[in-house]
C-alpha cells in the first residue's frame, strides 16, 4: 500500500468525525416552589443542548426567559411567547443552540418572581 493510500485510510476517521452533527449536551433545571436550579445556569455559546424542565412542585410555573429564547436556535421543544409551560409534575424539554450573553429568567405566574423564582443564564 502506497504511503499516499495509507495517510487517506488514517485520516478517513477523523474527516467522518468532523463531518457528523454535534451531538446535544444536556442539562437539568429542576422548577420548584419559589426557585430554579441550578443557579445561575451555565450553558456554552454554539453548541447545542437540550435542556429538560422538572416541575417538583404541585403547582403550575413557567420558565420565562424571552432575549434567551428569541436569540437561540431551537431545534425541538416549545418556547412559544418566550417561555416554556410547566404543569404541576410535569417535565418539559426543549433543545437549541445557545447565543452568547447574559440572560434573566423567572416565573411569570402572580407574584412568583418577587417570591425569588428567578435565575441569570449566562452562555460564554
Amino acid at each position: 500500500m502506497s504511503f499516499f493510500r495509507l495517510a487517506a485510510a488514517a485520516a478517513l476517521p477523523l474527516v467522518l468525525a468532523a463531518a457528523a452533527p454535534a451531538q446535544p449536551g444536556q442539562l437539568v433545571v429542576q422548577v420548584y416552589s419559589y426557585g430554579f436550579a441550578p443557579r445561575p445556569i451555565r450553558l456554552a455559546a454554539g453548541r447545542p443542548v437540550t435542556l429538560t424542565f422538572v416541575n417538583q412542585s404541585g403547582s403550575s410555573h413557567d420558565f420565562s426567559a424571552h432575549g434567551f429564547f428569541s436569540k437561540a436556535r431551537i431545534f425541538s421543544g416549545d418556547a412559544s411567547d418566550g417561555e416554556v409551560d410547566l404543569p404541576p409534575h410535569q417535565t418539559r424539554s426543549i433543545t437549541l443552540v445557545p447565543s452568547a450573553g447574559t440572560y434573566h429568567a423567572h416565573c411569570s405566574h402572580f407574584f412568583h418572581k418577587q417570591m425569588g423564582m428567578s435565575d441569570l443564564i449566562v452562555v460564554n
